[in-house]
């Protein structure tokens, strides 16, 4: 078992995104992620969330953005319940993973995520 977690300063994703616009978000984010951020009421926040959640992992995986990880081999998304969970590009992106459990949480000022990976 892994655990990998990050926080990221909603002042920082703000800056970037006035600046570079949806640009920016396409750089580390699916277009269902992206979508899914624009439409929640606080817009930063989700897209921090979502940037410290694939930190988290890849944290917890060991590798970084390396070994064939990049920031589009996953997506963190909501399940109905609106849980967070990692849903991989394709299927051999993590082939030793078991389950992935991740938790993301923000306030005014930053947004942090830990994931727990459970080793095969």
């Amino acid at each position: 078992m892994e655990i990998g977690v990050d926080i990221v300063d909603l002042d920082r994703i703000e800056k970037a995104y006035n600046r570079y616009g949806v640009k920016f978000l396409q750089r580390f984010l699916s277009e269902e992620e992206i979508t899914l951020c624009l439409q929640k009421p606080q817009v930063i926040a989700s897209i921090a969330g979502r940037f410290a959640a694939k930190e988290a992992v890849v944290k917890a995986l060991g590798t970084g953005f390396s070994s064939g990880v990049h920031w589009k081999s996953f997506a963190i998304l909501n399940d109905k319940q609106g849980r967070p969970f990692v849903q991989p590009a394709d299927a051999g992106c993590f082939p030793a993973c078991g389950a992935i459990k991740i938790s993301i949480a923000h306030d005014r000022h930053a947004a942090i995520a830990t994931a727990l990976i459970e080793w095969v």
